[in-house]
């Protein structure tokens, strides 16, 4: 017991003890790091090569609005599968081009502020045609 004789120095045994719950500690931090970096990448791969799965579907889902929009003469349905594209291309924004994002925001602005003109004119007491 070197306790009893020098109380601020450990003992050799709890020195080696220390020693193998660090090393153990330190293997286990870098095992878990590698763990988790190999599921991230694993799940960022799972897309196209050099493409992540979200541009795939953000893209795909543009192509199945377009031909929605084809199909269909009703300026109503029109209008809003436009916005439904330019929400697409506005909230995936690293897909896109910084000029697609732009006229995106720009036409959902457009269509914001015709909206609120159309609201405002039919709340006031002026007639349909002066609006």
């Amino acid at each position: 017991m070197n306790d009893a004789l020098a109380p601020d120095r450990p003992a050799p045994r709890r020195n080696r003890a220390r020693i193998a719950l660090a090393s153990v500690a330190v293997v286990l931090l870098v095992a878990g790091a590698a763990a988790g970096g190999y599921r991230v990448g694993k799940a960022e791969a799972e897309g196209a090569p050099g493409e992540p799965s979200q541009c795939t579907d953000s893209e795909r889902a543009l192509v199945d609005l377009e031909e929605e929009k084809a199909a269909t003469t009703d300026e109503g349905e029109i209008a809003a599968i436009t916005r439904m594209q330019a929400n697409v291309i506005v909230q995936n924004g690293d897909c896109f081009p910084a000029d697609a994002r732009a006229g995106a925001q720009v036409a959902l602005d457009r269509q914001d502020q015709e909206a609120a003109s159309e609201a405002l004119c039919n709340a006031s007491d002026r007639p349909w045609w002066e609006c």
